[in-house]
């Protein structure tokens, strides 16, 4: 021991038990941290058809269709019977589902999917000659 190390571990005497360590616990500023708000607020709820058709796709991406028709039914009996974190998920995947469709819709995608199969089909036909035309062009319209 040098002459800087001078501790001494002797006790102090007796601690008073009468003073509160704490004085009050503080609450939350709001409530909206508590977790009994986050199930009680007013959220959009998805509609029972977003809701298999989401949880359909995600049970047919993981294992396929037998998978898919198990997580769809299953999915919907947790987003109406359950308020818990399983529920709470499958609506989300609803609400997912639900403005994929709202989006599928003002893109008009089922129309343009429509046509793009067309197109693979049918051959068009040249504006000079009429004749089909290949996705270059035809023959008459390169002379031209």
């Amino acid at each position: 021991m040098t002459a800087k190390d001078n501790y001494s571990f002797e006790p102090l005497g007796t601690v008073d038990t009468a003073t509160p360590v704490a004085k009050a616990v503080p609450t939350p500023t709001s409530n909206a941290t508590a977790p009994e708000s986050y199930y009680t607020e007013d959220v959009e709820q998805p509609s029972t058809t977003a809701i298999i058709v989401g949880c359909g796709i995600v049970g047919w991406m993981i294992a396929g269709p037998c998978l898919a028709i198990l997580t769809a039914l299953s999915g919907i009996y947790a987003a109406e019977k359950n308020k818990g974190p399983i529920g709470d998920s499958t609506r989300a995947i609803g609400r997912v589902a639900a403005a994929a469709g709202k989006k599928a819709r003002e893109e008009h995608l089922l129309c343009k999917i429509k046509e793009a199969i067309g197109s693979i089909f049918t051959k068009k036909k040249c504006p000079h000659c009429g004749n089909s035309a290949t996705n270059q062009g035809c023959a008459h319209a390169a002379t031209n």
